[in-house]
C-alpha cells in the first residue's frame, strides 16, 4: 500500500510556501521605514505548481478519477514587488496596507492548507477502521 498520498504533499507544499510568504511580508513590514528598502513577495503558490507541473502527474486509477495539479517548489526566489509609483520620498516601496492585505491572504491559504490535510487524515483514519 502506497501512503505517499500527493493531497498530503500538496496540503504540506501550501502550508509550506504560505509560511515562507508571511515571513517576507513580516520583513518587509519590519522595514517599512529603512530608506531605500524594496518590498519582496514570492509567486503565488499557482504560479509555483505551473512550473512543476512536468515533475507530477495524478494516478489516475479509475475513469471516474480527475487529474490535478502538480508538486510544490518551495524553493522560489522572492522577487521585487509588483506595485509601481508607492515609493516614499526616501525610497522605501512598503505599504502597510498592501502587507495586511498580502497577511490577510496568506492566513487564509494557510488555513485552507491545514484544513485539507486534518480532513485528509480523517478520511484515511475512518478507512482504516481507526476512528
Amino acid at each position: 500500500m502506497d501512503l505517499n498520498l500527493n493531497v498530503l504533499r500538496l496540503a504540506s507544499g501550501l502550508a509550506t510556501h504560505a509560511a515562507q510568504r508571511q515571513a517576507l511580508i513580516a520583513e518587509n513590514m519590519a522595514n517599512s521605514d529603512t530608506p531605500g528598502f524594496r518590498a519582496r513577495d514570492l509567486p503565488d503558490f499557482g504560479a509555483v505548481l505551473d512550473r512543476a507541473v512536468p515533475a507530477f502527474t495524478a494516478k489516475l486509477t479509475r475513469p471516474e478519477h480527475i487529474a490535478f495539479g502538480a508538486d510544490a517548489i518551495l524553493g522560489a526566489e522572492p522577487r521585487p514587488d509588483a506595485i509601481e509609483g508607492a515609493d516614499a520620498p526616501n525610497g522605501n516601496s512598503v505599504s502597510i496596507e498592501d502587507q495586511m492585505m498580502r497577511a490577510a491572504n496568506v492566513r487564509q491559504s494557510h488555513e485552507m492548507a491545514m484544513g485539507v490535510y486534518s480532513k485528509s487524515l480523517e478520511i484515511l483514519r475512518a478507512s482504516i477502521g481507526t476512528r
